[in-house]
């Protein structure tokens, strides 16, 4: 590296350290993972040694606009990846050494921050979730039909027969298959939700858009479902009351797949919206 272009001599002990334990996790040499660093400084040399290193390290928990404006240059996945990571470092960085530990708690705070409008490691847990349910159920089941049931098990059989309850059930299983159908989620797993790792690679933007779109109209039919369907489990009081509508007609069927495909058509859907953004209003105020 050129002159006025350097990392502190004290920062690369520490980053020989980090890259020592991603070899060990990757099975990637030491030497080719710190020369991967050194050539990402080099790449971004104008972004990355743009500003003197300060003497003492501020603590900083955002990136800053020039940061993102930095990152969203990238022209692919990979490009882009690449240089959250030299942000990531860049910020953690002083004439005193590298914050090896705000590194990577940087790195993996904003790479899941980065994730939090794809939903395909909510499918992956819903998945998970419907599978526990059905054993369960299953499990109580056999031992009421044999007979042979525990005071336990007789008041799970009541409980996973409730009407809630199957309610849940069912709206769980059309929250995933919407996440599926909708959220590009059908066929795909994710249990390391950070970006910055994702499986699906360059898919990943692709991801994001639809699980924003899809995340927000789910948002909307839990919210329809809090204060139309009523719960055994709670009962709202005070101001809140008239936001709630169990003894009307309603609008939805939360157990419906495809009453809510329709219903994002014929305009009940924006009806719902509507009476959401009202409820808003009124507790920002």
């Amino acid at each position: 590296m050129s002159e006025g272009k350097k990392i502190p001599k004290t920062v690369l002990k520490s980053l020989m350290q980090y890259c020592h334990e991603q070899s060990k996790e990757t099975g990637t040499s030491t030497a080719e993972i710190f020369r991967d660093f050194l050539e990402l400084m080099r790449k971004y040399a104008d972004y990355f040694f743009k500003e003197p290193w300060p003497e003492k390290l501020e603590v900083q928990y955002e990136l800053s606009e020039e940061d993102y404006e930095f990152i969203d240059k990238g022209e692919n996945y990979a490009d882009k990846v690449d240089r959250l990571t030299a942000a990531c470092l860049r910020k953690n960085i002083s004439m005193e050494g590298l914050d090896l530990q705000g590194f990577v708690g940087y790195l993996d705070f904003h790479g899941r921050v980065a994730c939090g409008d794809c939903v395909v490691s909510e499918a992956t847990w819903l998945r998970e979730q419907i599978v526990k349910m059905e054993q369960a159920r299953k499990e109580v089941e056999e031992a009421v039909k044999a007979g042979c049931a525990s005071p336990t098990d007789s008041e799970m059989h009541a409980y996973y027969n409730s009407p809630e309850v199957i309610r849940d059930d069912k709206m769980r299983r059309v929250n995933l298959r919407f996440f599926e159908e909708h959220g590009r989620a059908k066929g795909k797993s994710c249990t390391v939700s950070n970006w910055s790792k994702c499986p699906y690679g360059e898919e990943s933007g692709l991801l994001l858009r639809d699980g924003r779109l899809v995340k927000a109209i789910w948002r909307l039919v839990e919210w329809y479902n809090d204060h139309w369907n009523r719960s055994q489990f709670s009962t709202p009081s005070g101001d809140s009351v008239k936001w709630y509508h169990y003894d009307e007609p309603g609008i939805i069927d939360v157990t419906s797949y495809d009453d809510i495909i329709k219903a994002l058509e014929d305009g009940r859907m924006k009806k719902i919206a509507e009476e959401h953004e009202r409820y808003e209003k009124e507790y920002e105020a």
